[in-house]
């Protein structure tokens, strides 16, 4: 179980002001790629910062004080965040780690900058789903739509010249307009900023995914950034700075909210894809011929096994259930 030491946490804030020196930012990348529970009290964190950074100019806080107080609580866990909720995650301990380090990065770095200010602390809300793809309105009424399995951290209230959100999984936003307050989601090492417009976001694993569907979208990493426009895409991996800018050729990566699986010309091995994810089964080839097979149809919200009948009548190949696997032959 990883820990999140008061070290690490003063590594964290000096990593984020720019003053660690090449070995700090060193330690502060292997900690982050040790174990993707870091990387999310990372981001958390980051969040936390960048809101507060808002109100920086008029909380005059005895800094060194606070910071102090701080890392006392630190130590003690002696935070309060009453209702806060978490991602949940396969294994107990981790589970247990990543909730513990969210609790106290958000409830500490909020206590440092505006312990003296009362009135002045960001409370934070999430939305998160399990089984379920869930959708709701944020404070500014924009809307998102949560994939299962994932989960959105932001403000109660947004600050006065941007909004900003954390990402972990895949959602599609849908932003309200307003040119005085960019609309910011930040996951991974992306940065995805927009004013009003609709774009999906997918970050699984190392690897992090926008796909455009109206306005325009700038994407940016720490060495790179591109605009991109509707019907166009951009991928990279969490330990990447280059941003590879595509055409989307498919809409699969909408199913999620339209219930429909809909193939344009799309290689099989797309289909396969979403299908192991929306309905979390392992479909695999036992024929890696199959795999670029040309499909041109709609399931619309069909179950498993009726999509599985259909293909093997298009295609004229066998679907073999063995070993918790689905074998297409």
């Amino acid at each position: 179980m990883k820990s999140y030491t008061q070290n690490m946490d003063d590594l964290l804030v000096k990593h984020l002001t720019g003053e660690a020196t090449s070995a700090e930012v060193l330690a502060v990348e292997k900690w982050l790629a040790d174990d993707e529970a870091n990387r999310h009290y990372f981001e958390h964190f980051r969040l936390i910062w960048e809101e507060s950074v808002q109100l920086a100019d008029t909380a005059h806080v005895d800094e060194q004080a606070a910071w102090q107080r701080f890392q006392n609580r630190v130590q003690t866990g002696s935070f309060e965040t009453p209702g806060a909720k978490v991602w949940p995650m396969n294994s107990p301990l981790l589970r247990a780690a990543v909730i513990t380090g969210l609790v106290i990065g958000i409830a500490a770095l909020t206590f440092f900058l505006f312990q003296n200010k009362p009135g002045k602390v960001i409370a934070m809300s999430n939305i998160h789903t399990n089984e379920l793809v869930v959708s709701d309105s944020l404070p500014d009424g924009s809307l998102v739509t949560l994939n299962k399995h994932s989960q959105v951290s932001f403000p109660e209230k947004f600050s006065n010249d941007k909004r900003v959100l954390q990402l972990n999984g895949e959602a599609f936003f849908k932003v309200k307009p307003d040119k005085k307050k960019p609309f910011e989601v930040h996951t991974n090492n992306v940065t995805i900023t927009v004013v009003g417009t609709s774009f999906n976001v997918r970050s699984r694993g190392d690897t992090t995914e926008i796909i455009v569907e109206t306005g325009l979208v700038e994407v940016a990493t720490e060495k790179q950034t591109i605009l991109l426009r509707p019907g166009q895409k951009a991928i990279t991996g969490s330990n990447e700075a280059i941003l590879q800018k595509q055409s989307n050729t498919d809409q699969l990566y909408n199913y999620y909210r339209s219930k429909k699986f809909v193939c344009e010309n799309t290689p099989l091995w797309k289909l396969v894809d979403k299908l192991n994810e929306a309905y979390e089964v392992q479909i695999i080839f036992g024929n890696e011929a199959l795999r670029d097979l040309p499909l041109t149809t709609t399931f619309d919200n069909e179950p498993l096994d009726k999509i599985l009948n259909i293909l093997s009548t298009t295609f004229n190949i066998s679907v073999v259930k063995e070993k918790g696997q689905i074998i297409l032959r």
